[in-house]
């Protein structure tokens, strides 16, 4: 087969093209999978119990892509917080957090607003400390994003070792699950002295057929109701 050299040249063009468009478009759509509403919603809440304090989180995923964690945070060394995170096609879009941090022996209100462009860019930031407007650094932001991803992979592992977070509270002598809202039999009934004038306790363990397993009590973790993910950010905006 003959070919004058233009016309053998925009035949490589033609057969580079008509391979890599495949290879472009499933690229795309591996990337657009996540962000199909129509896909199912993978739900996680588990919790962590480390030498700093009680770590709670609620996660959401699909197509074993990050959507969004919310996490509550118990602390006598971090302070009491609880953060939002926020993921578009697999890439940290924002993160918000709020409540008390220890600084200086003293336990200080603050809030944290950060916002990424898809290239991963910190496109907004605002970080207030006792109603102080202080700024970030890069390197913060940086350690901010990478956390962001710790977490994941640390949820996944809390996750595979059935570490999920269980909350209740007493009724008429009976403990009740938040999660189904009926009566439910323990495994250690060393949970009735750790539970709060309110009726509420929570643990580290698994619930089946209506029968808890406790791994671990979680005695800081104190509240009036049964506790939600936080919601900081609008997703509407």
């Amino acid at each position: 087969m003959n070919y004058s050299s233009g016309g053998f040249f925009m035949f490589k063009i033609s057969f580079l093209f008509s391979f890599l468009l495949p290879l472009v478009l499933s690229g795309c759509v591996a990337g657009n999978l996540a962000d199909n509403p129509a896909l199912p919603i993978t739900k996680v809440n588990v919790a962590e119990q480390k030498l700093d304090g009680t770590h709670i989180y609620w996660y959401l995923s699909r197509q074993n892509t990050p959507e969004r964690l919310g996490e509550r945070v118990y602390s006598a060394k971090l302070g009491d917080y609880q953060s939002d995170y926020q993921w578009q096609s697999g890439k940290l879009k924002m993160l918000l957090q709020q409540g008390e941090r220890l600084v200086d022996g003293q336990q200080v209100p603050f809030e944290l607003q950060l916002r990424f462009d898809s290239q991963g860019v910190a496109v907004y930031q605002r970080y207030t400390e006792d109603g102080q407007i202080l700024p970030l650094t890069i390197d913060e932001i940086a350690e901010l994003k990478q956390h962001s991803e710790y977490l994941v992979q640390q949820i996944e592992r809390l996750k595979k070792s059935k570490q999920y977070f269980e909350q209740g509270y007493k009724q008429q002598q009976q403990l009740i699950s938040c999660q189904t809202k009926q009566p439910m039999a323990i495994d250690d009934p060393n949970v009735l002295s750790v539970i709060a004038p309110s009726g509420y306790w929570a643990v580290i363990g698994e619930q089946k057929k209506g029968k808890l397993r406790i791994n671990k009590l979680l005695p800081d973790v104190v509240s009036e109701t049964c506790l939600q993910a936080p919601t900081l950010i609008d997703t509407k905006q």
